[in-house]
């Protein structure tokens, strides 16, 4: 199983027209193959929608999106307000499942964790060890390194019902970080509210 987390950044002011697009479209593009999920950012400066494919291999990936491309109603015509776009390919950890659809926030947070090259092998046995003991107590939605993009990285989304759960499962989980493992160079963290139409609410 491979994830593709595709992120665009939309002025604020177009974020709620871009979703109404995107959503419209997607009864359609679902049929091809269903988003993991879909947010918004919440706290950047810039906001950012994000969106998550799950898929079996690339080879997949390439051929249900050729044939999605094909429908009269996809991509959407959501072009003209996208600045920037990025996409990544995730190779989950190995007990990391798909997840079904379902109301597991509604607060989301996806977390981005670089390592010097030289150190991404230890990074990802230390990381997937502490994520997966996170996950025990804590809604894991995925967890893995990226392969395409920025590759010097490993990414996590996590779920909350709530503000007050987020912050206390952050604490939580920097008291259990791998302290026999690389220090990342760098952090990103982002807080994330779902769309709608969003599989994980």
């Amino acid at each position: 199983m491979i994830y593709e987390i595709r992120s665009y950044q939309v002025d604020s002011e177009n974020v709620p027209e871009f979703e109404r697009r995107f959503g419209t479209g997607y009864v359609d593009r679902a049929a091809f193959s269903p988003l993991a999920g879909f947010w918004r950012t919440t706290d950047q400066p810039q906001s950012e929608v994000i969106h998550v494919w799950p898929y079996q291999d690339q080879a997949e990936r390439t051929e249900l999106r050729a044939q999605a491309a094909q429908h009269p109603n996809w991509p959407p015509a959501t072009g003209g307000f996208v600045n920037r776009m990025m996409a990544e390919l995730v190779i989950p950890f190995d007990f990391v499942e798909e997840r079904a659809p379902g109301a597991i926030g509604p607060v989301f947070e996806i977390r981005y964790d670089y390592f010097r090259v030289s150190e991404l092998r230890a990074a990802g046995q230390a990381w997937s060890d502490a994520i997966r003991a996170r996950s025990r107590h804590d809604e894991l939605v995925l967890a893995g390194r990226l392969e395409f993009g920025q590759t010097n990285g490993i990414v996590q989304i996590w779920a909350h019902p709530d503000e007050e759960h987020r912050g206390r499962a952050v604490a939580a989980a920097v008291a259990t970080l791998p302290v026999d493992g690389p220090v990342p160079l760098s952090t990103v963290v982002k807080r994330l509210a779902p769309s709608e139409f969003s599989p994980l609410q």
